[in-house]
């Protein structure tokens, strides 16, 4: 799983973030988005808020986190446990998010896409 940017003049493709088999995460956005595998989804400004607010709600209260975003079956995809790892990812993705807010979309488009 990745979030990429794409340049908007040159199509130059730059590597934001990498997730490997966070499954919550896809499962996020198959579920809000019906993405295929291999497929992907434009990040607009309103989908980065969203996914960093549940993303920060988890943080701070990781109890919720079946509720807010629970792990989603698939092939390959790792723990299904609401441990260290899957805490791990939602540390690391909070913080992805929160920096991708200050992305400068005139310049860039920012994409969530995945292959497993």
């Amino acid at each position: 799983m990745y979030l990429y940017l794409e340049d908007k003049e040159t199509s130059e493709v730059i590597e934001y973030s990498y997730y490997r088999k966070f499954n919550a995460l896809q499962g996020y956005f198959v579920e809000k988005f019906d993405i295929p595998n291999c497929g992907k989804v434009k990040l607009t400004e309103e989908i980065i808020e969203d996914v960093y607010q549940i993303l920060n709600d988890i943080r701070y209260n990781r109890e919720k986190a079946n509720l807010l975003l629970p792990t989603f079956p698939g092939p390959f995809f790792g723990s299904y446990d609401y441990g260290r790892i899957y805490h791990s990812y939602i540390d690391q993705a909070a913080s992805d998010f929160y920096h991708a807010k200050f992305v400068d979309f005139n310049k860039y488009n920012l994409f969530y896409t995945s292959n497993w």
